[in-house]
C-alpha cells in the first residue's frame, strides 16, 4: 500500500510470509538472504513477517544459522547478536523437493500454521531463485496445492518473484511466459531486474518530472546523443557453466534496455504500475530491431584475452564478454539521437551509468566556435550513486578562456541517513509486498528484449566473419573496434 507522509509517498509493505525456493543457491547467498536481513535490520520489513526457506539440501538448524550468518557478512553487514537472533526467529527451513506433491502438501500445512501463529492471513509472498526451466512446475504444483489463489476471491493473495535469465531465446522465453500464466495472472508475476531497484536510476524520473529546467531539454533539440556503460571489473566468478550457455549479450539485455526506457520514456500521468508500464511499452514500441546488415554497422563483439583460462571455459568458446552496439529511437522526442551502449566484463573498475551528452552552442556569440566541452547530464549508477551536470564557465583569469565545472548530488555523502536507504533487492521486496508492479518487468517487455536481441544473435551466428569476435586485453574498456563504432560518427566515449 501506500502512504502519504507530508509531502513524501512510501510504499508500506503488507504482512506476509515469505517462501524462498533454491535457499541455498548462489542468488539467495549474494542477494535474497541479505536483503531480508536487511529489511530486518533497518525496520524495513513488515510487523507481521515471517520467512519459510526451502531448498533440495538437508540442512540442520545449526548448520542453517551458520550459512545465514555467513551470508550476511560477506554482504556487509555486522549483525548485533540481538538483531541477528531476532531475524532467525522469523524463519524456518524445509527441505524441498519440487517434483512431489507431498512436499507442497507439507509447505502449504506450514504456511497455515505461521499464518495463524502471526495473523498474517494468507498472503504469501514467492520468490522462485531456481533455474528458469523449475518455474512452470513450481507454479503449477503452487496452484494445484491451493497456494496461488485468485486474490478476487478472499481478502488474501499470493504473488510469484522470478528473475532472469527469461527464457535462452525468444521461443524459449515466450513458451516459460505461458507455463507461468497456466498457474498465475500477470497481475501476480512479479519479473525482477534489480537495476530498476537502484536509487540513482529511480532519480532519472524523479529529476524529471519534478524540474521543468531538465525535462525541457530532454529531447532531440537539445540532446546530441545518449550513452549507456555496463562495465564490470570481475570475469566468471565461478559462473562458467551459466554464461558458456548465455554469453553477455543475454545476460546483460534486459538491463541495458530498461536503463534506455527509464532514461528516455515520456513521463507518465502518474506514477501507478500501470501508467508507468504503458509509457515504458509506447518506449520499446518506438525501437525497431535491427536488420542483419544494421547487426554489422551497429554492433561490436569481444571476449578479454583471460577467457579461456577461467575454469570451465572450452578451448574454442567464441561467447562474447563484451558488446557495443547503436540504436534509434523512432518518436517525436528522440529521433534522430543516437544511443550507444557498451557492456562488458573484466573491462576496467565496475561502472554503471547513463549519459545524456547535449549539443553544443547553435546559437548567440558562441555558436561559430568551438568551445571544446559539451554539457554532459550524467547518472552513475554503481558503485558510486551521483547525478552530475557539467557546465562550461569562465576560466579565472584576464583571458577569455573556458573550463568544464560539475554540479553534483552524491547519495553516499549524505552519511548516516544513507546507511537506513534500502539496496535494491531491499526495494524491491518491499514493492512487491506492497503489490505494487512499477519497478518490475512486464511480459511484454520480456518479449521485447528478446525480439530485440534475436536479430544480433542470429547475424552473429550466421556470418559470424562479418560480425568478428575481437579480443580485448583484460582491464581494458573493450576492443579497439568498440571506440571505432562511435567515433565514427564523430563522438566518442565518455571518459571513465
Amino acid at each position: 500500500m501506500t502512504e502519504t507522509l507530508g509531502f513524501c509517498q512510501e510504499m508500506r509493505p503488507e504482512s506476509c510470509g515469505f517462501v524462498l525456493f533454491g535457499a541455498t543457491g548462489d542468488l539467495a547467498a549474494r542477494k535474497i538472504i541479505p536483503a531480508l536481513f536487511g529489511l530486518c535490520d533497518k525496520g524495513l520489513a513488515p510487523r507481521n513477517f515471517y520467512m519459510v526457506l526451502a531448498a533440495r539440501t538437508p540442512m540442520d538448524r545449526g548448520a542453517l544459522e551458520a550459512r545465514l550468518r555467513d551470508s550476511v557478512t560477506k554482504a556487509g553487514f555486522t549483525p548485533a547478536p540481538d538483531v541477528f537472533g531476532a531475524f532467525l526467529e522469523r524463519l524456518e527451513y524445509i527441505t524441498a523437493d519440487y517434483d512431489s506433491d507431498g512436499f507442497y502438501g507439507h509447505l502449504a500445512d506450514r504456511l497455515a500454521a505461521l499464518d495463524g501463529k502471526t495473523g498474517v492471513n494468507r498472503k504469501h509472498l514467492f520468490y522462485l531463485a531456481t533455474p528458469p526451466a523449475a518455474f512452470q512446475p513450481i507454479t503449477a504444483r503452487l496452484k494445484t496445492s491451493g497456494l496461488l489463489f485468485d486474490p478476487k476471491d478472499c481478502a488474501c493473495w499470493s504473488r510469484i518473484i522470478i528473475e532472469k535469465p527469461y527464457g535462452s531465446s525468444l521461443e524459449n522465453a515466450v513458451a516459460l511466459d505461458a507455463g507461468l500464466k497456466l498457474a498465475a495472472p500477470e497481475s501476480q508475476v512479479y519479473r525482477i531486474d534489480h537495476f530498476t531497484g537502484k536509487e540513482t536510476v529511480q532519480n532519472v524520473l524523479a529529476l524529471r518530472s519534478a524540474n521543468a529546467v531538465f525535462e525541457g531539454t530532454w529531447n532531440s533539440g537539445f540532446v546530441d546523443h545518449v550513452q549507456i556503460t555496463v562495465f564490470e571489473e570481475l570475469g566468471l566468478e565461478g559462473r562458467a557453466a551459466f554464461f558458456e550457455r548465455m554469453g553477455l549479450a543475454r545476460d546483460m539485455m534486459s538491463h541495458i534496455l530498461q536503463l534506455a526506457a527509464i532514461t528516455a520514456m515520456d513521463l507518465p500521468p502518474t506514477f501507478r504500475d500501470t501508467d508507468f508500464k504503458a509509457e515504458k511499452k509506447r518506449f520499446f514500441k518506438s525501437i525497431n530491431p535491427m536488420t542483419r546488415d544494421e547487426v554489422t554497422r551497429r554492433t561490436v563483439r569481444g571476449q578479454y584475452a583471460g577467457y579461456h583460462g577461467e575454469p570451465g571455459v572450452a578451448a574454442d568458446s567464441a561467447e562474447e564478454t563484451f558488446l557495443a552496439f547503436k540504436f534509434q529511437v523512432d518518436n517525436d522526442r528522440w529521433r534522430g539521437v543516437p544511443f550507444y551502449v557498451r557492456a562488458g566484463k573484466k573491462a576496467g573498475g565496475k561502472k554503471t551509468r547513463i549519459d545524456l551528452v547535449y549539443k553544443k552552442p547553435d546559437h548567440g556569440i558562441f555558436k561559430h566556435i568551438d568551445i571544446g566541452y559539451p554539457n554532459v547530464f550524467s547518472f552513475l549508477i554503481q558503485p558510486e550513486e551521483k547525478v552530475s551536470f557539467s557546465l562550461i564557465s569562465k576560466h579565472p583569469g584576464p583571458k577569455l578562456c573556458f573550463t568544464p565545472r560539475t554540479m553534483g548530488l552524491d547519495y553516499l555523502a549524505e552519511g548516516q541517513e544513507a546507511a537506513g536507504y534500502p539496496t535494491d533487492y531491499e526495494r524491491l521486496l518491499i514493492e512487491a509486498m506492497s503489490g505494487d508492479q512499477t519497478l518490475f518487468l512486464s511480459s511484454y517487455e520480456i518479449a521485447f528484449m528478446w525480439e530485440f536481441l534475436s536479430p544480433m544473435l542470429e547475424a552473429w551466428t550466421a556470418a559470424p566473419q562479418a560480425c568478428p569476435l575481437h579480443a580485448y586485453a583484460d582491464g581494458a574498456p573493450g576492443p579497439a573496434a568498440a571506440r571505432e563504432l562511435i567515433e565514427k560518427d564523430g563522438r566518442s566515449w565518455i571518459q571513465l
